[in-house]
């Protein structure tokens, strides 16, 4: 009997599976069983599986008959023979010691499950790779009777994050609804009303892919996959608190997906009747007092006070921010022209200008300067930082993007007296938006 099974449900992630398969394979805990469901996919990914199958017999290849996550990882649990339970989502990759660090902590107390953190990233070239944590709780190491907390339902979001004790999550069925999208939320509902102790570790153990534009968060159906998983969920008696904790998770991912909605720069007039059907269970949890501001934040209160006046405002004005956003990078781009660029700030800002343009001009970039001495000289996201001096006399025909938060006009005036012409000096508005990756500028 293995110490863990790792359950890997696929479909047509040939452009990934390798890298994820890699990750598993060579774990530091060699005792393990890889249980691959493969929902019938087209691109080469089965036979890439099989391959590695025929080189390790760790490696379970199964033919799922249905195109359901759900299906596919319940699967997986009732196959699985090891004692502990990881899932791994095969266009991401883990840590080689994932399973190592979570079987020990697991043992050590007999939680039902264990947790590390995430690091969720956009390759966006082979230099820039942006990235932002997640995280579950707050803490080095925490210890908590998850039934007690649901404010859980918002912050530990993910599956496969975990390592889980066999005899729990045996006990613990995902919906088998088509697609791969959303059928997690009711999963973790079930885990964290029914775990008893559970640890959370702020370690590194994930990476989560946001590149891949087949991830059900850009999908049309995002928001009848949402009414299918929640119609199930909201059918359970439950105490008020994880009620408040359902509505406002529920609230939060309409909210994400009407962003996708309006950076797609079209109303999704097929599921007009799924996003009717979200706002009346909200506007109702509202009406009951289910849930009230104090609860769910002001950005996702004022965001349910406009859908109030209905789902085509709503969109308009998210559609409204994200062109006005996109209007500003696409102006200085225009301004930029076909000169090549160097990025006046080394910062937050500077970064993710760069990161702006390598998606969609790539190369332009030939530098940053910034006047911070311990910065001159080293590399950024695969480009030189140099002083603003050494940035004029050796770039004399590019352009200088300003791209710093405070001081723009002294940093105007300093490239002024350096001799830079104000045909040669753009400013970039401090903006810091991942959405914006998605559009066209």
């Amino acid at each position: 009997m293995p110490e863990i099974s790792v359950i890997m449900p696929t479909l047509n992630v040939a452009k990934y599976i390798e890298q994820c398969m890699k990750s598993v394979i060579d774990q530091t805990l060699r005792d393990i069983e890889i249980i691959v469901i493969d929902a019938e996919s087209t691109d080469g990914t089965r036979e890439i599986i099989q391959e590695y199958a025929s080189r390790d017999p760790r490696i379970h290849l199964i033919l799922s008959d249905k195109k359901s996550y759900g299906y596919q990882v319940n699967m997986g649990i009732s196959l699985a023979k090891g004692n502990y339970i990881g899932i791994v989502e095969t266009d991401d990759y883990i840590e080689f010691d994932m399973y190592e660090v979570l079987l020990e902590n697991a043992k050590a107390c007999d939680y039902e499950y264990v947790k590390g953190t995430a690091e969720a990233f956009r390759k966006i070239s082979k230099d820039i790779v942006i990235s932002s944590p997640i995280k579950s709780v707050e803490g080095d190491r925490v210890e908590l009777k998850p039934s007690e907390h649901p404010e859980l339902f918002s912050t530990d979001r993910f599956l496969w994050l975990g390592l889980y004790r066999a005899d729990f999550i045996k006990n613990i069925k995902l919906n088998e609804t088509p697609g791969a999208a959303y059928q997690d939320i009711g999963f973790m509902y079930q885990v964290l009303t029914k775990a008893q102790k559970a640890l959370y570790l702020d370690k590194v153990v994930y990476h989560y892919r946001q590149d891949n534009m087949n991830a059900s968060g850009y999908n049309h159906k995002a928001f009848k996959y949402l009414t299918d998983e929640y119609r199930v969920l909201l059918k359970l008696e439950m105490p008020q608190m994880w009620q408040a904790a359902v509505y406002k998770k529920m609230l939060e991912q309409c909210l994400g997906r009407f962003r996708n909605m309006a950076i797609s720069g079209k109303y999704w007039d097929e599921y007009v009747a799924e996003i009717e059907i979200l706002r009346e269970w909200l506007l109702d949890a509202e009406n009951q007092d289910i849930i009230k501001e104090e609860i769910v934040g002001d950005y996702s209160w004022n965001f349910l006070q406009t859908w109030k006046s209905g789902s085509d405002d709503l969109y308009r004005h998210y559609a409204e921010v994200y062109s006005l956003k996109n209007e500003k990078v696409r102006k200085c781009f225009q301004s930029i022209g076909g000169c090549s660029i160097v990025i006046f700030g080394a910062g937050k800002y500077g970064r993710f200008f760069h990161t702006l343009s390598e998606n969609r001009y790539p190369g332009k970039v030939v530098a940053y300067c910034d006047n911070k001495p311990e910065l001159i000289g080293t590399l950024l996201q695969g480009v030189e930082i140099v002083a603003p001096e050494t940035a004029v006399e050796r770039y004399p025909q590019t352009v200088f993007v300003i791209s710093v938060y405070k001081d723009v006009e002294t940093v105007y005036e300093q490239l002024s007296k350096l001799g830079v012409c104000k045909e040669r000096i753009i400013r970039y508005e401090p903006e810091y938006d991942n959405m914006l990756l998605n559009m066209k500028y």
